[in-house]
């Protein structure tokens, strides 16, 4: 076992990749391993945001990065002060698996909701109100919540007698208490001696004031407080400050019912509530957060929260962003990071997990998916081209069961990625051929096939990946073409593609050894362009400089591809 200044081992598919190469072909292992030796080494202050298409080895990269940090022993850092988060339990098993491996055990590993208050959760909600739960504005309504919580009355009674309150000082006390992050016990003597200064009757005073401090700084539950504020029109109204419509507040509004009383969407808004409360999580001196794309304002809060200083990185890639915070860029997400720290942007540009026969596949979903997204230059060559296999609904389970099994008894992790309308009769056919599978990676002693959603795959890698049904993931998400392209992206090897004949790729037949046939004469290369007038050259040149100017000055960087073809659009003949 390695240990953390050794580092990790190198990657398995570049060494494949350097074997391959050194016979013929250019040589990209070496500008892979540029590229992200630049992001791993990049310095520990900053917020670094990591885009990168499937097979770059983003997930990789990070992890990596980790190693570097904790090897470096000029930075102090031990593997307790790191947190690394990615969007589920199987992927904090993946995470945790490889950097124990490579000798940096002890750093923690959770998913997103791992992270986050533990609730009764399993309420429905409407996709708009999950949404709605997640803008940062939440966190404004949940403050003004609690404010008014703690409202300072004008008298409160003692033994029967009121006693007037001076709003002005016990301001000051709550302000002085806050500011001190002083104890309940603290509190309560800051405001007994603030009170009982120059009174007649101290007794009474002293008697109020407990009282009062009761009321100030109750017991916070913050399961309670978030119960109690949906369950009242009348709280919810007051809290809303202006910036919630009365239809925004229906949709928080609900009544007592039989349904658990939390939602998955519900955990950042307790963590938040605890946050405002004075209740703090363990901080951690640098967090990791992997599929960013796909939080929400109110989980990227959670999680920079847990960061003490700022450092982050941040991996991600907008060709997989999906689900109710699905995005075209990065400026949204920046937007609810530290500020404390400087923001670097950086993109792995070779993807070489993927093969390029799957990728070549997966990108032609790109101009609908992600107009906006730049593809990876894919480098690998795979062991074979993708399996296409048209099929009946009758006889879908047993093509894709049969495959599975085939890759599993030659040693190959195996996915079948299923969307739910038929994940019942590929269970039922697991289970009748008695064979070992499950519904989450795990180590090598675990069963090679695992069976997931589409939404389940995002950020797995395994030896083959069996898809079933394409036209039905496509059509049961909003964002179906970006599901199907991560669901495409997730073998490093081979790929079947298993489905109703009008959702396969046309003219793609099963993958079979073509017949050797006679290459045609190669044409004969275009004679080199004229040279042009240096007049006419100087003026191209002015041109290209001034869309340049405009491009950088208006655009992102992942915008501009689409801007130049829209130019040549408006300006063609034809258009």
């Amino acid at each position: 076992m390695t240990t953390a200044g050794e580092g990790p081992p190198e990657d398995p598919l570049l060494a494949e990749m350097v074997r391959a190469t050194a016979e013929a072909g250019p040589d990209f292992v070496a500008t892979i391993r540029a590229d992200q030796d630049e992001l791993i080494k990049t310095a520990p202050e900053s917020v670094l945001i990591i885009q990168g298409g499937p097979g770059t080895g983003k997930t990789d990269t990070a992890l990596r990065r980790v190693a570097w940090l904790l090897g470096d022993p000029d930075l102090g850092l031990t593997a307790e002060q790191v947190l690394v988060v990615g969007p589920s339990h199987a992927f904090a098993q993946r995470t945790r698996g490889l950097l124990d491996l490579w000798g940096c055990a002890g750093v923690a590993h959770s998913s997103i909701d791992g992270l986050l208050p533990k609730a009764s959760t399993g309420r429905p909600e409407a996709p708009h109100v999950i949404r709605l739960k997640g803008e940062a504005r939440m966190a404004g309504l949940l403050e003004r919540a609690l404010r008014q919580r703690a409202q300072v009355p004008a008298t409160i009674t003692v033994r029967g007698q009121e006693v007037p309150l001076d709003p002005a000082t016990i301001q000051r006390v709550i302000a002085t208490a806050k500011a001190s992050e002083a104890g309940p016990g603290d509190r309560r003597r800051l405001l007994r001696a603030a009170l009982v200064a120059g009174t007649q009757d101290p007794k009474l005073i002293l008697e109020a004031a407990d009282l009062l401090a009761e009321r100030l700084w109750p017991e916070f539950d913050a399961a309670t407080f978030l119960a109690g504020l949906f369950g009242s029109r009348a709280l919810l109204t007051e809290a809303a400050g202006g910036e919630f419509t009365e239809r925004e507040i229906t949709a928080l509004y609900r009544v007592d019912d039989d349904e658990p009383p939390f939602s998955e969407a519900d955990l950042p808004l307790l963590d938040e509530a605890q946050h405002l409360s004075g209740q703090e999580p363990q901080t951690y001196a640098h967090v990791v957060v992997d599929e960013a794309q796909d939080l929400s304002p109110m989980q990227l809060r959670a999680v920079s929260r847990r960061s003490a200083n700022g450092s982050l990185t941040v991996v991600g890639d907008m060709a997989q962003s999906t689900g109710p915070w699905a995005r075209d860029d990065w400026h949204d997400v920046l937007a609810h990071l530290p500020e404390l720290m400087p923001h670097v942007h950086r993109e792995l540009r070779f993807g070489y997990r993927v093969p390029r026969q799957i990728f070549d596949l997966a990108a032609e979903l790109l101009p609908t998916a992600a107009p906006s997204v730049q593809p990876p230059t894919t480098v690998r060559e795979g062991p074979a081209d993708p399996v296409i296999a048209p099929v009946d609904p009758a006889g879908r389970a047993a093509v894709v069961v049969a495959a599975a099994a085939d890759h599993a008894a030659d040693g190959r992790s195996v996915a079948i990625v299923c969307p739910a309308r038929c994940r019942d009769e590929v269970e039922e056919l697991l289970r009748a051929e008695e064979l070992p599978w499950r519904t989450s990676p795990g180590d090598e002693r675990s069963p090679a096939i695992t069976l997931l959603g589409p939404h389940e795959a995002k950020g797995l890698e395994f030896d083959a990946a069996i898809v079933v049904e394409p036209g039905f993931i496509v059509d049961d998400d909003p964002r179906g073409h970006r599901l199907l392209y991560i669901a495409l992206t997730r073998a490093t090897g081979h790929l079947h593609l298993v489905g109703a004949p009008e959702d396969l790729p046309a003219g793609e037949p099963v993958a079979v050894a073509a017949p050797a046939v006679e290459e045609p004469p190669s044409p004969e290369p275009p004679a080199p362009p004229a040279p042009l007038d240096p007049h006419v050259q100087e003026q191209i040149d002015m041109v290209a400089h001034a869309l340049a100017e405009t491009l950088l000055a208006n655009l992102t960087p992942e915008l501009w591809p689409v801007a130049l073809d829209r130019l040549i659009e408006l300006i063609s003949p034809d258009s």
